[in-house]
């Protein structure tokens, strides 16, 4: 991140990719320990990062290597760990090298970590350019409709309609929701195939076939999808009739739905940013600055834009994680030279 905390973006891109330097381990094809690497941005689908050329004995990497795994810094000593794709690398006149990954494949707590340090970093209020996420949401219209779906979620891929083409490997958020009291199903996805279905008509646009990768580890979406299809009523039928009138063949595709991502939702969104964006803020002018950064920190906890009766646990943590990255992008200033760091227990 840039020391007055504005994001940057590349031209063209659907999802904003945010500057942010940060210290990361990297575990290479073929070995045990990981190495260290200086992050340089990040986003929803990847990351670019720089690292020694003596770390890949002085030879680039490569995609048929085999995956790479991200080890991100997240408070109380805890990490993002992230399986990622080569998509290129370079070397530098430096001798070292500049690589750039897709992720691949996220556990469902590195994903909700993944989102929230995105959205701390990066405050959309008020900030042109892409979203953090695109969103594709389809209703079930019934309970066969959703087992069907969860099946084809427990082999790893997924194939919908939509009225919009997607570029392929564009990395998106898929929900899958039924009506009522069923919960909903929120997964990374990557497109990995769009076809066209049908051509437009005097009354339909055209329709797309979506193949989507689903980037969670399969055990782990074997058990939740297990959990959900015990919940799911034999019965149940969607409230939902917008497509009742709608011929056959829309009828009986599984359609999916684009909708704006700019503001996280409720339950993946940071806490300073959802409750406390003058807090955020607060930081955000000074960062990259540890003086500086580190005497608004203090203000924050003991001085006068303490929270009143003291701050929520889930809004400390993230607090924690910010003067945690912040600590290790830019140094620790001369001031605090102990481990409570400014008044915070970690």
């Amino acid at each position: 991140m840039s020391k007055h905390a504005e994001p940057s973006f590349h031209e063209r891109r659907t999802q904003a990719r945010i500057s942010a330097e940060i210290p990361i381990k990297v575990r290479l094809p073929g070995r045990d320990q990981p190495v260290s690497a200086l992050n340089q941005d990040l986003s929803w689908g990847g990351a670019r990062f720089i690292i020694s050329g003596t770390s890949l004995d002085g030879q680039l990497p490569t995609r048929e290597a085999g995956p790479l795994t991200l080890l991100l810094p997240w408070t109380g000593g805890g990490q993002i760990t992230a399986e990622a794709e080569l998509a290129r690398a370079q070397r530098l006149a430096d001798g070292r090298y500049q690589v750039a990954v897709r992720f691949q494949s996220l556990s469902p707590r590195s994903q909700a970590r993944l989102e929230k340090l995105l959205n701390m970093l990066c405050p959309r209020d008020g900030v042109d350019g892409p979203a953090l996420v695109r969103e594709l949401n389809i209703t079930m219209a019934d309970a066969s409709d959703m087992r069907h779906t969860l099946k084809q979620v427990v082999s790893g891929e997924v194939t919908l309609s939509a009225f919009e083409a997607y570029a392929v490997d564009q990395s998106i958020r898929l929900v899958i929701r039924g009506d009522g009291d069923l919960p909903s199903l929120r997964l990374r996805a990557r497109v990995r195939e769009v076809t066209a279905a049908r051509a437009a008509d005097g009354n339909w646009p055209a329709l797309y076939s979506l193949r989507f990768a689903i980037e969670h580890p399969r055990p782990m979406l074997k058990k939740l999808v297990e959990l959900l299809l015990e919940q799911l009523p034999s019965d149940w039928k969607a409230k939902d009739s917008s497509y009742a009138e709608a011929p056959d063949w829309l009828r009986g595709a599984h359609l999916a739905s684009p909708s704006e991502v700019l503001p996280p939702s409720s339950d993946s969104g940071s806490t300073l940013e959802m409750r406390y964006p003058d807090a955020l803020n607060y930081l955000a002018l000074v960062w990259g600055d540890p003086e500086a950064f580190d005497l608004r920190f203090q203000d924050l906890i003991i001085g006068e834009h303490a929270e009143p009766g003291g701050w929520p646990e889930d809004a400390w943590e993230e607090l924690g994680l910010l003067q945690d990255v912040h600590d290790q992008a830019y140094g620790v200033p001369s001031v605090r030279d102990n481990p409570l760091r400014g008044g915070r227990v970690t």
